[in-house]
């Protein structure tokens, strides 16, 4: 076949020689190597004829090591069914419902169907296009949702369990009023009281976490936003045996912002800094003034892993609160984080190597940017 023959004269990247006069096949041949999507031509038993260099690239492996492999070869090796015979068949050109997940990246694939002079099928051209911007998108479009949804669910939650909890709280105090310390029943009523109190409380620092930015730019004890945000992480902490601890080398630790929001985005930071240590692992923060940044208060994340061995959260979590990096952003709320942050006027930076593995250091303003 023409492919074939188009094929052997090209280099190990697949694309054409440029000695010599360019024929027309040839021609099409250095156009399509140029294009961003990984194209493969397939005869109509599914052996690979032809493919472009950017195949080449994303496979890592020459033309002459992919022609003659088939189908099922390459793009099938999990065991999923090629859908080549119901194109062949079906006489149309589809596109997969299904993406393609392949070293670490999405493509959305299409397969369109080649046809002799006589309309008859004759094989078929398989076109791969990266879609992982897309798909990270979607999904990080899909989670903003589904923490949307739980928000209004959650504020519903906390409408309803606070009248009985201000009921029982009422009573408690009412009784707890006309009994002495030496009475019998007060040590439990003053329990209730206590641990209804403190069930109001974790309900009012969750919904201040869900509240809308308003623009304010209030002066905030930042040991106590720390603390306050470690506190509502703390399920998920000893959920997988993560420990955490707290350091503030400052006696008044001010800075400026908006409190609701920048607890919310340490918060977040917390969540996916036990997520990328892991269970087992331990967590330390501190909160310190360097000599480099004196108008910043720096939060530096550090930790280790169950094995003992340094996380590098400059490198988990650092990168996707660059605001100069990529769009492209993984982790729990880490681009509300950044956009959090950055509104805030505070910067990242990371520390070479800290007490406790190598950390990412958040500083924020002493004074309204």
């Amino acid at each position: 076949m023409r492919t074939r023959e188009n094929n052997a004269k090209s280099g190990r990247d697949g694309s054409a020689s440029r000695t010599g006069e360019t024929q027309p096949a040839q021609l099409w041949s250095l156009i399509i190597d140029k294009l961003p999507d990984a194209i493969s031509v397939h005869s109509s038993s599914g052996e690979i004829l032809w493919v472009n260099r950017t195949l080449c690239e994303i496979l890592n492996k020459p033309a002459s090591e992919l022609n003659g492999l088939s189908c099922d070869q390459v793009f099938h090796v999990g065991g999923s069914l090629c859908p080549h015979d119901r194109l062949l068949a079906g006489g149309e050109s589809m596109h997969l419902d299904q993406e393609l997940r392949m070293f670490g990246k999405t493509f959305s694939v299409t397969l369109e169907l080649l046809a002799d002079e006589s309309n008859q099928p004759r094989g078929f051209v398989r076109v791969m296009r990266d879609v992982t911007g897309e798909w990270n998108a979607r999904e990080q479009l899909l989670k903003a949702e589904r923490f949307a949804t739980l928000g209004q669910l959650f504020s519903g939650v906390a409408h309803d369990v606070g009248t009985p909890l201000n009921v029982i709280s009422g009573y408690a105090e009412f009784l707890l009023m006309r009994k002495s310390p030496e009475d019998q029943g007060y040590k439990e009523l003053s329990s209730i009281l206590a641990q209804t109190r403190r069930i109001a409380s974790i309900f009012g620092q969750a919904l201040e976490l869900a509240r809308p930015a308003q623009g304010r730019k209030d002066a905030i004890d930042l040991n106590a936003l720390v603390s306050d945000s470690l506190s509502l992480a703390g399920p998920h902490l000893r959920k997988v045996d993560v420990t955490a601890d707290l350091t503030c080398r400052i006696p008044t630790p001010l800075i400026y912002g908006e409190a609701p929001q920048l607890k919310q985005a340490c918060f977040n930071l917390l969540l996916n800094a036990v997520h990328q240590i892991g269970a087992g692992g331990k967590l330390r923060i501190v909160i310190d003034q360097m000599e480099e940044t004196p108008a910043f208060l720096s939060v530096i994340l550090e930790g280790t892993e169950a094995t003992g061995a340094e996380h590098d959260f400059a490198m988990s979590l650092g990168r996707g609160l660059d605001p100069e990096g990529a769009a492209e952003v993984h982790g729990i709320g880490l681009y509300l984080t950044r956009g959090i942050l950055r509104e805030a006027g505070a910067r990242t930076c990371s520390t070479q190597s800290g007490e406790q593995g190598k950390g990412l250091m958040i500083h924020f303003p002493r004074t309204q940017p």
